[in-house]
């Protein structure tokens, strides 16, 4: 009986199908399929991560999301500069298989996570968004979200005016949740100054948080602006960059809600 069998290389992804029989699915999503979190001058339109299944299950069936292994058979690939990312494909009914997409395995401030610190969360966040793109970007679902175009009213030939624009998604540490976020780029800091509701209502999240929570707020807001260790906080929250930070990162702190 022979010994010396190959195995197959984990590291070389299988080629994608040669006539590319994919779903379009371009006109599939309406607004009822759009949800949205955030209120004042940060709001993101998202689709849920579960409604994008349901939308392949009921526009493709028979198609199904994967995560390509890597050479040592985990999900999670190594970039040539140690970083981390996933690799993630659809298979078809008839055995298709659409080409590879990868998607980088980002913290929470959307910087891409060193491989050998990959944690569960990490990954399983990344698959979540990692199918959203790819459907994006294979089938066309929900390209709307990417591209600030109109999404169609649900009542199709009927009222078509009112069709509310789609705004570019942001993702937002996990507030929406990665799971969450359909296709969507990171957002971008910015200098606006805050408008007095803005920053009321941020100053108000402020005074919801425990003692405990409010200090490692503070600590974290001081090092992340650059302030100085016994600086004040309120003054310094001026712009809508402070109101991102925020969002991004008020739910690590203890809230009593």
């Amino acid at each position: 009986m022979p010994t010396d069998v190959s195995l197959p290389d984990m590291n070389t992804p299988a080629p994608s199908s040669a006539l590319q029989p994919f779903p379009n699915l371009g006109n599939v999503i309406t607004t009822d399929d759009v949800s949205q979190k955030g209120t004042g001058s940060y709001k993101a339109d998202y689709v849920n991560w579960c409604r994008t299944m349901h939308l392949l299950h009921e526009h493709a069936p028979g198609w199904q999301f994967c995560l390509a292994h890597y050479a040592d058979a985990s999900h999670a690939w190594k970039a040539p500069n140690g970083t981390a990312y996933v690799v993630g494909y659809f298979t078809g009914p008839n055995g298709e298989r659409t080409p590879d997409f990868p998607q980088a395995i980002m913290d929470n401030r959307n910087n891409a996570v060193a491989y050998e610190k990959v944690s569960a969360r990490d990954l399983t966040d990344s698959h979540r968004r990692c199918l959203c793109t790819a459907a994006a970007a294979q089938f066309g679902l929900a390209w709307q979200l990417w591209a600030r175009e109109e999404v169609e009213n649900p009542h199709r030939g009927e009222l078509t005016s009112t069709a509310k624009p789609a705004a570019k998604p942001a993702r937002v540490d996990d507030n929406p949740t990665p799971e969450d976020v359909a296709p969507g780029e990171p957002f971008v800091l910015g200098e606006e100054p805050l408008s007095e509701n803005d920053r009321n209502l941020c100053l108000g999240l402020i005074k919801e948080l425990t003692p405990e929570g409010l200090a490692s707020f503070c600590e974290s807001f001081r090092r992340d602006f650059n302030l100085k260790p016994n600086a004040k906080v309120a003054p310094a929250l001026t712009s809508k960059k402070h109101q991102d930070w925020m969002n991004a990162n008020l739910t690590k702190f203890a809230i009593n809600v």
